[in-house]
C-alpha cells in the first residue's frame, strides 16, 4: 500500500468533549509516513484492508500519545524543580528578613547602650570623676565630700557596667549584621538558581510546543481517517486512543525521598500504603467545586492563583481552601506528605478527592512531576502543561504512580 509524506502543521493540545490530549512526536530524522486520504479510500476495499488500516492508524496515533506524555514530561519535571526552587527561595528569603530584621533590632540596641554609657560617664566626670586627692583638700565639708564620693563611686560602677554592656551589644550587633549577610547573599543566589530553573522549565516547555505544533495536522487528519473507517467521530475516537493504556499495576513501593516538607510530626515515611478511612465527603466535595471554578484559567509554572495555576498549587489551593493541608507547592512533597501521613492507597481503591501522581515510568521512589484530583468514572481535573488550561481530562496512564493520596478520611 502506498504512502505519502504530509507537510507537518501546527499542533495544540487537542480538546474534546471537555477532555484534553495532548499529541506530539519529536521531529524525527527522516519524516513519517502517515495515511493519506487515497489510502483510507484504498482500504475500503475489503473488510481486511480496512482493519489492517484501523490497526496501522491506531498504532500511529497511540504512539503519537506516548511520545507527546514523554515531552510533557520533559517540562513537567523542569516545572517541579523550578517549584522546589520556589520553595527554596521563601525559606531563604524568610531567614533573611529575619536575621535583617534581629540585626536591625541588635543595632538599635547598640546604639542606645552606647549613648547611655556616654552620658553615664560624662555625668561622672563632671560630679565626682576629678583628681581624689584634690577633692579633699577643696572641700572642708567631711559630709558632702562623702556624699560626693558615694555618688562618684556609685557612677563609676554602674557607668563601667554600661560601658560594657554598650561592647556586648556592639558585638551581637556586629555578629548579627554579618549573619544578616550571608543570608541576604545565600538568598540571592538561591534567587539566581530559581529564575534558572524557571528558563529551563520554559524552555522544555516551548519546546515540547514547538514538536506538538509540528504534528497537528497529521494527528487531527489520522483521527479523521480512523473515525471514516469505523463509522464514528473524530471525537470518541480520540478517547478511545486515550483509554488504551492499562493501568498500572501496584508493586510495593520503595521509601519516598526525603520529604521537603514532612509535616510537623516528622513522621517515618511507611513502606507500604496503609489503609485510611473513606474520604470526608464535604471536603472533599468543596476541594473539588474550588477546582471546578478555576476551569478555563490558564497553565503557569508556579502558579498558585487566583488566576493561573499549575498542578500542584490547583490541589493545595483546592484542599486548603476546605481547611485540608496536603504539602507545600510541589507534587513530589505533596505524595511525601501523604505517605509520611499514612495517607497512601492503591489506584485499585481510588475513591473521588484522591490525589493522583505521576513520575517517570510510574516509579514510586522517582521526582512526581505532576498531581492531580480524581473526580470518578476514569476522570480527572487537573493544570497540565503550558499552553493549556485548567480542564477535566480522562485519566492517563503512562507514567501515573500505583498509589493515590488521600487527603481526608
Amino acid at each position: 500500500m502506498p504512502r505519502h509524506h504530509r507537510p507537518f502543521g501546527a499542533l495544540t493540545i487537542v480538546v474534546c468533549g471537555g477532555l484534553l490530549l495532548a499529541l506530539g512526536v519529536a521531529a524525527p530524522a527522516s519524516a513519517e509516513d502517515y495515511p493519506s486520504w487515497d489510502d483510507v479510500q484504498q482500504a475500503r476495499q475489503n473488510e481486511a484492508a480496512t482493519q489492517a488500516e484501523i490497526a496501522n492508524i491506531e498504532s500511529l496515533l497511540g504512539g503519537l500519545q506516548n511520545e507527546a506524555a514523554e515531552f510533557s514530561r520533559d517540562a513537567q519535571l523542569k516545572g517541579e524543580e523550578y517549584n522546589v526552587a520556589q520553595d527554596a527561595l521563601a525559606a531563604a528569603s524568610d531567614k533573611a528578613g529575619r536575621l535583617n530584621r534581629q540585626a536591625e533590632d541588635a543595632a538599635n540596641q547598640a546604639q542606645f547602650s552606647s549613648r547611655r554609657a556616654g552620658q553615664l560617664i560624662a555625668q561622672s566626670a563632671r560630679t565626682g570623676g576629678t583628681d581624689l586627692t584634690l577633692a579633699l583638700l577643696l572641700n572642708s565639708d567631711s559630709s558632702d565630700l562623702l556624699a560626693s564620693l558615694g555618688t562618684m563611686s556609685k557612677l563609676t560602677e554602674q557607668s563601667t557596667y554600661i560601658y560594657r554592656q554598650a561592647i556586648l551589644d556592639q558585638n551581637a550587633a556586629s555578629a548579627m549584621t554579618d549573619q544578616a549577610k550571608l543570608a541576604e547573599a545565600i538568598r540571592q543566589e538561591v534567587e539566581s538558581q530559581a529564575q534558572t530553573a524557571l528558563d529551563e522549565a520554559q524552555a522544555a516547555a516551548d519546546a515540547v510546543q514547538v514538536k506538538l505544533e509540528a504534528q497537528q495536522a497529521a494527528a487531527d487528519q489520522m483521527y479523521e481517517q480512523l473515525a471514516s473507517l469505523k463509522g464514528t467521530t473524530a471525537a470518541l475516537e480520540q478517547q478511545y486512543i486515550a483509554g488504551l493504556t492499562p493501568p498500572p499495576t501496584p508493586t510495593e513501593p520503595s521509601p519516598p525521598t526525603t520529604p521537603s516538607d514532612p509535616g510537623p510530626s516528622n513522621p517515618t515515611p511507611p513502606t507500604t500504603p496503609t489503609n485510611p478511612d473513606p474520604p470526608v465527603s464535604s471536603a472533599v466535595e468543596g476541594a473539588i467545586a474550588y477546582a471546578y471554578a478555576q476551569i478555563g484559567d490558564w497553565y503557569s509554572f508556579g502558579g498558585s492563583g487566583p488566576d493561573v495555576w499549575d498542578c500542584s498549587g490547583l490541589t493545595k489551593a483546592s484542599y486548603a481552601a476546605v481547611g485540608v493541608y496536603i504539602g507545600i507547592h510541589s507534587s513530589n512533597s505533596q505524595y511525601n506528605y501523604m505517605s509520611g501521613q499514612g495517607r497512601l492507597v492503591s489506584i485499585n481503591n481510588l475513591q473521588r478527592g484522591d490525589l493522583l501522581f505521576y513520575s517517570s515510568g510510574g516509579s514510586t521512589g522517582a521526582t512526581k512531576y505532576h498531581t492531580t484530583i480524581y473526580l470518578g468514572n476514569n476522570q480527572m481535573i487537573e493544570a497540565q502543561v503550558p499552553g493549556t488550561q485548567v480542564t477535566v481530562s480522562r485519566i492517563r496512564y503512562a507514567d501515573l504512580v500505583p498509589y493515590a493520596g488521600r487527603p481526608t478520611g
